[in-house]
């Protein structure tokens, strides 16, 4: 069984999905949704909107517009608070995505989302993630990283309990694989719990402290190295 768990959405990620085998499984926004390769919605989950509504004022507070990423259960959008073409970090993560961004209006008309995202410059990183954590603790997940490309730290707010590491859990048990059987690879903070849950862990080479911590091993950073290692399980299995 092959799941990719991903911070990607649905509209981003069913182009990749028609190559996958049948039998292979997305986890997608850093684990708030579940689908089969053919597109079958498994699993959604929804942040709280009262919980959402204060994630989205913390952003405010700090200057940043939140986007407001609609759950798989209602659409696709990216709803926007505020002028996010005015910040450089934005429209370099926002224009790609192209008609799916809107503005958010009035957010008593949003629906509940499936997660909430926002970008801080690295100098308020520390300070903003400590008043997020304290302010939303118990009511929903953060993750927060840091992206080179768009020379920002990003947050996410999930909803409660929502992590890659228990989507996949859910996942395998409800398929009968058990963690001890389970091999996760990944790159970034949020693919920390997957890896702790899984029985042979790979953080990739560069990838922060913690996952190099929690991992059995690291694997290079090339593009054949994942796929080489795949190939080569698939044939020990097959003796």
């Amino acid at each position: 069984m092959v799941v990719l768990a991903t911070g990607r959405g649905w509209i981003g990620m069913r182009g990749l999905a028609r190559r996958l085998p049948p039998s292979a499984f997305l986890v997608l926004n850093n684990g708030s949704t579940t689908r089969a390769a053919d597109g079958r919605l498994l699993a959604a989950h929804e942040i709280p909107f009262e919980t959402a509504n204060r994630a989205r004022a913390l952003f405010g507070a700090a200057g940043r517009p939140a986007i407001w990423i609609e759950s798989a259960n209602s659409g696709d959008r990216y709803l926007v608070d505020g002028a996010w073409e005015s910040h450089e970090a934005y429209r370099r993560y926002l224009e790609p995505k192209g008609a799916r961004v809107c503005r958010l209006p009035n957010p008593v008309l949003a629906p509940p989302p499936a997660q909430l995202f926002g970008l801080l410059p690295l100098e308020q990183a520390d300070g903003f993630e400590r008043r997020l954590r304290a302010e939303l603790h118990g009511r929903a997940s953060v993750v927060a990283w840091q992206s080179r490309r768009l020379q920002s730290a990003g947050f996410e707010v999930l909803p409660p309990g929502v992590t890659k590491g228990a989507a996949v859990a859910s996942l395998a048990a409800s398929l009968g694989v058990h963690a001890r059987n389970a091999l996760a690879v990944g790159d970034d903070l949020n693919d920390l719990e997957m890896l702790q849950w899984a029985g042979r862990a790979l953080a990739v080479h560069g990838a922060p402290a913690p996952l190099r911590q929690a991992a059995d091993q690291t694997l290079p950073n090339t593009p054949h190295a994942l796929p080489r290692l795949l190939k080569s399980l698939a044939e020990a299995q097959d003796d």
